[in-house]
């Protein structure tokens, strides 16, 4: 386990009382977030530390919907202390009470908890949040908060909800679920066809593990540094200028002309607008592409 002082961002080692925040929290979306803050309330009244206790990555056959990097800049903005980082290997086969014994007492000091109504830990997952209040009470006290679900339209907030929502495209819905889908990734070279046509793209691949959106077209916002521009990204494989490409994404950000190569730009999906596909001309794709831009910036004013 890798523990982390949010404050000064090194290693650290707990060694006072703290109330630990317990989920993957990928995406830490609205119901996330209601688990961590109640830790971080808690905590403060009580003047002790809280913890956000996670894992570094889930199973493969998931898809991430955040890096490791972004669930850690996340959590520390709902103002926790330390965020405890776990190989779920090394603790998948500890039964419930000896997860509690070596982990939430031990190596994290915790006088209570927070976790979501359908919480669970163990071996086989048998662990649930009664289990967790039955062995604060057995050892010493302490509560754990549990928090109760959150729907929005109707439906649960959950991770699963969310990939669901990412991979057909629907990522608009994301907000009103308290995230968003954005892809981190260094600026690399393509063939610079858009560039001659006079709508310069940047091209980045997704960080390996991270779910991928449904191939189109969306509209998007780019971070350059402190700035902010309205962007137009294609998710795909670039039929039209690509026989064989690779899934990536390609951007034109509205009213930016600088070089990136080599930078590392976040682009946050806001909205789909159509599906990728096949165009007859570079031309005519590029005139598809004036059109989309001017869409993007409609869709911000």
């Amino acid at each position: 386990m890798e523990i982390i002082n949010l404050k000064t961002m090194a290693l650290d080692e707990i060694s006072e009382e703290t109330v630990v925040a317990l989920g993957t929290f990928d995406g830490c979306h609205m119901a996330h977030k209601s688990v961590i803050t109640a830790a971080v309330l808690a905590a403060r009244r009580e003047k002790k530390r809280s913890v956000a206790y996670t894992f570094k990555s889930l199973p493969k056959t998931h898809g991430e919907i955040f890096t490791l990097e972004e669930k850690i800049k996340a959590i520390k903005a709902q103002g926790v202390d330390y965020i405890a980082l776990e190989d779920f290997e090394s603790v998948r086969n500890l039964s419930p009470e000896e997860f509690f014994d070596s982990v939430l007492k031990g190596a994290l000091k915790a006088s209570s908890a927070s976790c979501g109504y359908n919480y669970r830990f163990g071996k086989g997952a048998t662990g649930t949040p009664d289990t967790l209040n039955e062995l604060f009470s057995k050892n010493g006290g302490g509560s754990v908060r549990i928090c109760e679900k959150i729907e929005v339209d109707g439906l649960s907030v959950s991770s699963t909800r969310i990939r669901e929502l990412i991979k057909a495209g629907e990522v608009e819905k994301l907000f009103s679920l308290g995230t968003v889908y954005s892809v981190y990734s260094p600026v690399e070279y393509g063939k610079q066809l858009a560039t001659k046509m006079g709508l310069p793209t940047i091209n980045q691949r997704i960080p390996n593990g991270k779910i991928v959106p449904k191939n189109g077209v969306y509209i998007t916002e780019c971070e350059i540094g402190e700035d902010v521009y309205p962007g137009v990204t294609n998710v795909g494989v670039r039929p039209t200028t690509d026989e064989n490409g690779e899934i990536n994404i390609e951007t034109h950000i509205v009213g930016y002309n600088g070089m990136l190569y080599g930078s590392y730009i976040r682009v946050n999906f806001y909205k789909f607008l159509r599906d990728e596909r096949k165009f007859s001309s570079n031309e005519e794709l590029f005139s598809e592409i004036e059109r989309n831009k001017q869409a993007a910036i409609s869709y911000f004013k």
